[in-house]
C-alpha cells in the first residue's frame, strides 16, 4: 500500500511539473509576441488580452478582462465603426483582409490598427469565441500617406510643366506615364500605346549613346539622349533629352522631357539673319569710305588701258607700225585690263548678299585680298602692311568674304590707329600661324596710341566708338563672325607699344582634306 501511494504521489508530480513547465512556456510566448491578441466570447466580452494588448491600449489585462461592448479603447467619433465591425466579427462575417479602424490609448491618443479575426475553438471543435490579432499601422500608415501625397505633389508639378514628359518600357516602348502636356499634345489615350503609334519626336536608335533595349537592371540609371530633333509632321523643334532609369515595378525604361523651342529656333533665325544684313551693311559701309581711293585705284588700270589702245591707233592710221611694237602694246592692255577685273571683282565679292559658306580655304589667300583692299588707305596715310604667314600653314575651315571682313576691319583699324597716334616707319604687321588644338592664330599687330582701361572694358559693346565718324559695330561684328567659326577673338596691348588684335578660326582636318580632294 505504501509503495502504491508512493507511485501515485510521484505520477501526480510529474503531470503537475508537465503542466508547469507548459505554463511556463505559453506565458514567455504571450510575453515574447508584439502582436496584440484578443479573445472575445460569442457575445462579446473579452475574456483574454496578452500584454502586447494591454500595452497598445494602455489599459491592465485586469482593467480589460470581463468588459463588455463599447470598449473603454474604443474612440468616441469611431463608436459607429467599432460597433458595425464587431456585429460583422460575432456574425462570422470578418474581412480575410481584417479590420483597419483607429482606437484611443488610455493616454488619449489616437492609433491606427489592423484586426485579424479567426474563430476560437477548443479541443472538442466547439466555437468559444473569436480571437483577434491586432497591428499597430499608425507609422506605415503615416508613411504611406506621406509617399500618396508626395506623389500628388509630383504629379502636380509634371502637370503644370509646359514640357512633354512621358515614361515608356525600354524594350516594349509602351507609354506607363505621361503628364498633361503629353496628353495634350499627343492624346489623352496616350498612356497605354507605344511611343511610335503616337507619333513622338524622339531619335532613332543609332542617334541614342546605347539602345536602351539591350539594359539591364545593373546599367541603370544611365543618360540616353540630349539633342534638338524637328517633329516629322509638324514642324516643330524640340530639345528632347531621354534618361534610363528604373520604373516602380523594377523594369528598365525610359524617361524622356521635349521642350518646344520653335519659337526659340525662330528667333535665332531671325537674329541670324539680321546679324547677316548688318554684316552686309557694315561691308557697304566699308565701300563707301574706300569710294574715293577705289576710283582712283581703277583709274591706273584704265587710264593705262586707255593710252595703249591710243598709241596703237595712231600708229595704224600713220602706217607707221610694227606688229610686235603693236601685240606687245595690246598685251600690256589686256593685263591692266584683267588688273581692273580683279579688283571689280574683289569688290563685287565682298558686298554681295549671301549665306555664309564654310569650307577648306588657304588662309594666305583671305589674308592677301584683305591687305589689297587696305592698301589703298594705306598708301594714302603713309602706312605699310607686311603679312608674316608661317610656311607651310593648312588651309581654315571658314567662310572666306566672312573672315575677309575680319580681317579688312582689323587691318584698317591698325592703320588708323598709327596714322593719328604712331611711328608710320614701323609696318602694320599680319601674323598667321598656326596655333594649339588644330586651331590657326591670326594676330593683327599695330604701333599707334594703344587703347585705354576704361575704353577696353567696353571694346566689343556694340555702339561703342572711339572714332569721330565711327558706328561702334565693327569688332562686334568681327565678334560674331568669329564664334560664328567656333573661334575666339580678343585684344591684348603691345608690349612695343600699340594694340594687338588676334583670332581663331579651325584648320582643316584629314577628313574635310579627303573630301576636298575628291
Amino acid at each position: 500500500l505504501l509503495y502504491a501511494v508512493a507511485h501515485d504521489i510521484t505520477g501526480r508530480k510529474a503531470a503537475e511539473d508537465a503542466l508547469l513547465t507548459e505554463d511556463a512556456f505559453r506565458k514567455s510566448m504571450e510575453e515574447s509576441l508584439v502582436t496584440g491578441m484578443r479573445a472575445i466570447d460569442l457575445t462579446g466580452r473579452i475574456t483574454y488580452v496578452n500584454p502586447a494588448f494591454s500595452r497598445m491600449v494602455g489599459w491592465s489585462q485586469e482593467e480589460l478582462v470581463g468588459s463588455v461592448p463599447p470598449f473603454a479603447y474604443w474612440p468616441a467619433e469611431e463608436m459607429e465603426t467599432c460597433h458595425r465591425n464587431l456585429q460583422l466579427t460575432l456574425a462570422g462575417k470578418a474581412p480575410a483582409s481584417g479590420f483597419e479602424m483607429r482606437i484611443r490609448r488610455k493616454s488619449g491618443e489616437r492609433i491606427d490598427i489592423r484586426l485579424f479575426i479567426s474563430p476560437l475553438i477548443d479541443s472538442l471543435g466547439k466555437q468559444l469565441g473569436w480571437m483577434a490579432a491586432m497591428s499597430d499601422i499608425t507609422e506605415p500608415k503615416r508613411v504611406r500617406a506621406a509617399l500618396e501625397a508626395s506623389q500628388e505633389r509630383f504629379e502636380a508639378v509634371l502637370d503644370g510643366l509646359d514640357a512633354a514628359v512621358f515614361v515608356a518600357d525600354a524594350h516594349t516602348d509602351e507609354i506607363l506615364y505621361a503628364n498633361h502636356a503629353f496628353m495634350v499634345m499627343h492624346g489623352f489615350d496616350a498612356v497605354g500605346r507605344t511611343v511610335r503609334a503616337v507619333s513622338v519626336a524622339q531619335p532613332e536608335r543609332g542617334d541614342y549613346l546605347v539602345d536602351p533595349r539591350n539594359l539591364g537592371p545593373a546599367d541603370l540609371p544611365r543618360e540616353l539622349f540630349d539633342g534638338e530633333l524637328r517633329h516629322p509632321l509638324s514642324g516643330r523643334w524640340y530639345h528632347v533629352r531621354e534618361r534610363a532609369t528604373r520604373w516602380v515595378d523594377g523594369r528598365a525604361v525610359r524617361m524622356a522631357i521635349a521642350t518646344d523651342i520653335t519659337d526659340r529656333k525662330h528667333m535665332e533665325d531671325a537674329e541670324r539673319q539680321q546679324e547677316e544684313r548688318l554684316q552686309r551693311t557694315a561691308r557697304l559701309i566699308t565701300m563707301g569710305e574706300m569710294a574715293s581711293t577705289l576710283a582712283h585705284e581703277l583709274n591706273q588700270p584704265l587710264g593705262a588701258i586707255s593710252n595703249y589702245a591710243s598709241g596703237c591707233v595712231k600708229r595704224l592710221q600713220a602706217g607707221e607700225w610694227k606688229q610686235q611694237e603693236l601685240l606687245a602694246a595690246m598685251q600690256k592692255a589686256s593685263y591692266q585690263a584683267e588688273r581692273a577685273g580683279k579688283i571689280i571683282r574683289r569688290i563685287r565679292d565682298f558686298v554681295r548678299k549671301s549665306e555664309p559658306r564654310r569650307a577648306a580655304v588657304p588662309l594666305e589667300d583671305i589674308i592677301e585680298d584683305a591687305i589689297g583692299f587696305a592698301e589703298i588707305d594705306a598708301r594714302r596715310v603713309g602706312v605699310r602692311v607686311v603679312a608674316e604667314i608661317e610656311p607651310g600653314m593648312p588651309r581654315v575651315f571658314a567662310d572666306r568674304i566672312m573672315i575677309e571682313q575680319v580681317v579688312l576691319n582689323l587691318v584698317r583699324n591698325g592703320i588708323d590707329a598709327t596714322s593719328e597716334g604712331g611711328d608710320n616707319a614701323v609696318p602694320l604687321v599680319v601674323r598667321a600661324r598656326a596655333g594649339h588644338g588644330r586651331m590657326a592664330e591670326v594676330a593683327v599687330i599695330d604701333r599707334g596710341g594703344g587703347i585705354s582701361d576704361l575704353d577696353r572694358e567696353r571694346l566689343f559693346t556694340p555702339f561703342f566708338t572711339t572714332k569721330a565718324d565711327g558706328m561702334g559695330m565693327g569688332l562686334n561684328i568681327c565678334r560674331s563672325i568669329i564664334e560664328f567659326h567656333e573661334g575666339r577673338l580678343w585684344e591684348e596691348p603691345n608690349p612695343e607699344g600699340g594694340t594687338i588684335f588676334s583670332f581663331t578660326l579651325p584648320m582643316e582636318t584629314q577628313r574635310e582634306q579627303l573630301v576636298q580632294h575628291v
